[in-house]
């Protein structure tokens, strides 16, 4: 089925009303505000095929917001997947914030509310039922307003496959149509899958990177007998709660490797006859209670730091 929206030939003042009315019907029922009512122009133009809907819209500088209010009237939940081929959309959803440019796709949730600040030329919009995405990758909830497969090959064929789904003459079989839209989703949730995977790595190498600096900073604040997982997250700059996490994933907590270190380096300097006394070892390396750290020792090594001190 086929649609064609226009503001042509509709009374200046009259347009945003229509414009709201019949982007909603179509896509995604939200409320726009116009930077100039009367001015306003806009076009929307597409079709189904077998399960989804595709469009391509185009129109002057306006944001759509779809509320709680706007939820609660209107009971959508599909998926929307935006294209943007020329123009700029800054999208918000779910705590994140976007500006796509021409190329870049996003995921967008209309059982959530969005914002949408408009100034495009062309718009491709794929609205897709919930669980027709839902039952190919079942977290694709929390891939809404990230972009897709960005700079990567999978965004390229996702679009070129996109403009082709509005291409697709709308006398074609119903069966061909079925078909091809299929075919779209699979490539939409086999990009957010891949881009999962390429979020996981990127994030893991971030870890790994934080990590490394954490171990650093450690190392060289040995001495200091305030050092906590509160001051080690902002020397670097992170939260409590990421660093955490980062230590998390090895088994361990920031103060365990903190003990640790400071362990190892009071072994290694009263084991190489760096030092005279137990009690330097203890100071140099952040122990402020000498009998906590001779505890602490022998429960590690098997031996008390005097006797390794006297070993060396």
């Amino acid at each position: 089925m086929e649609f064609h929206y226009s503001t042509d030939g509709i009374v200046a003042r009259q347009r945003p009303e229509f414009w709201n009315d019949a982007v909603a019907a179509q896509f995604m029922p939200a409320d726009g505000t116009f930077s100039d009512e009367e001015a306003f122009e806009g076009s929307l133009r597409g079709h189904t095929i077998g399960n989804v809907s595709i469009g391509r819209f185009s129109a002057l500088h306006h944001v759509f917001e779809r509320t709680e209010k706007r939820l609660r009237r209107d009971s959508l939940d599909d998926f929307v997947l935006l294209f943007c081929e020329s123009g700029t959309t800054l999208s918000s959803q779910q705590g994140r914030a976007i500006s796509m440019q021409a190329g870049d796709i996003a995921l967008n949730d209309s059982a959530r509310p969005f914002l949408h600040d408009l100034n495009t030329n062309s718009l491709l919009l794929l609205r897709v039922p919930r669980l027709m995405i839902l039952s190919r990758f079942a977290r694709a909830e929390s891939m809404v307003n990230i972009k897709i497969a960005e700079d990567q090959p999978m965004a390229r064929l996702l679009g070129s496959m996109m403009r082709e789904a509005l291409d697709i003459d709308d006398n074609a079989p119903s069966s061909a149509k079925a078909r091809f839209a299929s075919a779209l989703v699979d490539t939409l949730t086999t990009a957010l899958e891949l881009q999962t995977q390429h979020d996981v790595a990127i994030q893991g190498g971030r870890h790994e990177q934080l990590y490394k600096q954490a171990i650093d900073h450690i190392d060289a604040q040995l001495d200091d007998y305030e050092l906590t997982i509160e001051t080690l997250a902002d020397a670097l700059h992170v939260s409590v709660r990421t660093l955490s996490r980062v230590f998390a994933v090895r088994g361990t907590t920031v103060m365990q490797q903190i003990w640790r270190r400071r362990l190892d380096a009071s072994y290694a300097v009263l084991s190489e006859g760096k030092v005279q006394q137990v009690t330097q070892a203890a100071y140099q390396c952040g122990f402020a209670d000498l009998s906590h750290f001779c505890r602490l020792f022998k429960k590690v090594f098997g031996a008390s730091p005097s006797t390794v001190l006297k070993a060396r």
